[in-house]
């Protein structure tokens, strides 16, 4: 089994073409999974892949 590849909200934004901004507010209205690591989101790369996906 492979490492967890785990992403910043900077690195998400990049992925999913949109602003740190955006990324937080899916974060908030649950739209995407995030882990909080101190007063920073952090999303493991499947759960952006699932949002991708659209499951």
């Amino acid at each position: 089994m492979g490492m967890i590849k785990i992403l910043t909200v900077k690195e998400a934004a990049a992925m999913l073409k949109t602003t740190r901004q955006q990324v937080r507010k899916m974060i908030q209205n649950g739209e995407l999974q995030a882990v909080k690591v101190g007063r920073e989101w952090r999303i493991p790369e499947e759960f952006l892949l699932d949002f991708l996906n659209g499951s």
